[in-house]
């Protein structure tokens, strides 16, 4: 099949953004890339064509919660630890189960693919339930358990939070489609030894530990009373920083932690929204992207955002730090794009498949309409995706080179589907406020 599109952004540093580009997919990967005269001479096979599109990797959201779309509107405006301890947390206890988990993943997976997500990190609970739908519902998903020193709605102990883990990691690891890694909520509600144990199995499993850090200066206050130090710091002593390491948020970290991050090997997923709307403060993206530590772009849950839309991200991430900085050039729609793109891949370990249109990597990828008078004139494609489009714009969603998305419709979860897990949730959370 040939991809062909006004201008196809390819992610990849070689071969950077085409006009009137096109893309020959194969079974499920991409097995050519280049300006749509040059591959047409050669393919005699079917052909997609968007005269006024604009064709780019899938959207990476490199840390959410997708679960808690259930959650959305639920004790809106207030400060995370009052949000978390006094809501969430007693929501959660009381809510969530394998149903609600099932109920609720079909809204948010619907969400995130017709908003071109492609691919997306996860901490939550009853993880193989979201397996089960992410396989069905063709999106691709690196999913952890969440862990903490607290009971949780699918474990009583943080022993036997780690035994779920184990036993997901083993069932899943492998998959095309669902990346199993290990979740520690964060260093303030994890003990020490929790950490440590973390870790050590997610070198031992090969997989990522997905963890939140550094997001409040309560965070900070906290981590400085019981270990005199920061928190990346701290995890540094104990050995937990390295590659495969998924640090959520990272609002609160100086120079010398962001070179730490660096040079272990460590990344950080910008969170911008929730930040702001939690009040937790302005990540230094800048910064990090100057001293080389790897970053991706999330939602976090809906819960605290309050919607998935990638789209919707990446123009909060463009336009905030600007005016923090004062500085209109500080970060480019070009450098956003790769944060949420390529840059999340990085992140979550997968970086060698995925996040870029690059021939011999998996065919995920998303075509934007560029007919809508929002997008008109269509002159400049990076500066359209950042700064005029929504996730509403999304046309079709291609993940390894089967359609998804096809003219704005979702192939693999129905209406009716959505429309009986609202009622479902909405039953559920009356039960409980």
């Amino acid at each position: 099949m040939l991809w062909r599109a006004r201008w196809v952004i390819t992610g990849d540093p070689l071969l950077g953004t085409i006009e009137d580009g096109a893309l020959v997919v194969e079974g499920e990967r991409v097995a050519a890339v280049g300006k749509a005269s040059n591959l047409l001479r050669e393919h005699d096979g079917p052909s997609a064509e968007f005269p006024m599109g604009i064709i780019m990797p899938g959207l990476v959201n490199a840390h959410c919660h997708a679960a808690m779309v259930g959650f959305r509107g639920l004790a809106d405006d207030l400060p995370l630890s009052e949000w978390l301890g006094n809501y969430i947390w007693p929501a959660e206890r009381a809510a969530v189960s394998e149903d609600f988990i099932r109920h609720a993943a079909r809204i948010a997976l619907s969400e995130m693919l017709l908003s071109g997500t492609t691919l997306f990190g996860d901490m939550y609970f009853f993880q193989d339930v979201m397996a089960e739908e992410v396989k069905r519902s063709g999106i691709r998903a690196v999913l952890t358990e969440g862990v903490i020193d607290y009971p949780t709605p699918s474990a009583k102990t943080p022993a036997e939070g780690m035994e779920l883990t184990r036993a997901f990691i083993e069932r899943w690891k492998g998959d095309p489609q669902v990346f199993p890694g290990v979740g520690l909520h964060a260093p303030y509600s994890c003990s020490k030894d929790l950490l440590k144990e973390g870790a050590a199995l997610a070198r031992e499993q090969g997989v990522t530990l997905h963890i939140h850090l550094s997001e409040t200066r309560g965070e900070i206050e906290e981590i400085s009373k019981a270990y005199s130090t920061t928190p990346v710091r701290f995890l540094d002593q104990i050995g937990i920083l390295g590659p495969g390491f998924v640090g959520a948020h990272g609002v609160w970290v100086d120079s010398e932690e962001r070179e730490l991050l660096a040079r272990t090997g460590a990344g950080i997923v910008h969170c911008p929204q929730s930040n702001c709307k939690l009040a937790s403060g302005i990540a230094p993206l800048p910064e990090y992207l100057s001293q080389g530590v790897k970053v991706g772009l999330g939602t976090d849950g809906a819960a605290s955002n309050n919607n998935l839309d990638m789209f919707d991200e990446m123009r909060t991430c463009a336009l905030i730090h600007k005016a923090r900085t004062c500085d209109p050039t500080v970060i480019s729609a070009r450098d956003v794009i790769r944060i949420a793109t390529i840059g999340g891949a990085e992140v979550l370990g997968l970086a060698d498949r995925l996040g870029s249109i690059t021939p011999g990597k998996l065919a995920d990828f998303v075509v934007v309409d560029g007919r809508p008078p929002h997008m008109r004139p269509l002159r400049s494609p990076e500066s359209h995706i950042v700064y005029s489009a929504s996730g509403r714009d999304v046309a079709w969603v291609v993940i390894g080179g089967e359609v998804v998305v096809e003219n704005g419709k979702l192939l693999t979860i129905s209406e009716d589907e959505i429309k009986e897990a609202e009622a479902f949730i909405n039953e559920k959370i009356k039960e409980v406020f």
